[in-house]
């Protein structure tokens, strides 16, 4: 903790010591400056946590398709994968990838969210660009 208040006092010196010569750092300019970083930590957060928790399929494959994946652990999950139009369920771990089964019946593909949607559209139109060229 005594790190990150040794930070904070060095930024508002730092910032103190910026200003042109006659004007004072007022209690106002000091506020507003932790204020605004405060908001922009808040808002690096805060996207961090959407992109993580809306987990959108950016990458476009024609042989196979991760159709669902679910968490286990922190290091360890269950995926779907379609393949030949039939779907098979794989264990993934950090050190290993193993094929468990093949389902009888696909499972229905689950909608993605319209944030998800417009970023995989916008990663597919880069990405198709950059095959092109």
């Amino acid at each position: 903790m005594k790190p990150v208040i040794l930070l904070f006092l060095a930024t508002i010196s730092c910032s103190v010591l910026a200003l042109p010569a006659g004007q004072a750092a007022g209690f106002e300019q000091v506020l507003s400056m932790f204020l605004s970083l405060i908001a922009i930590v808040f808002i690096i957060i805060t996207l961090a946590f959407a992109v993580k928790k809306l987990n959108p399929q950016l990458t476009s494959s024609d042989e196979f398709k991760v159709v669902r994946s679910i968490n286990l652990g922190t290091k360890e999950r269950l995926v779907v994968v379609e393949m030949d139009n039939k779907h098979h369920v794989l264990g993934v771990t950090n050190h290993a990838i193993n094929y468990l089964y093949e389902l009888e019946q696909p499972l229905p593909e689950k909608a993605l969210p319209p944030l998800a949607k417009s970023m995989n559209q916008l990663f597919n139109q880069h990405s198709k660009k950059e095959n092109q060229k």
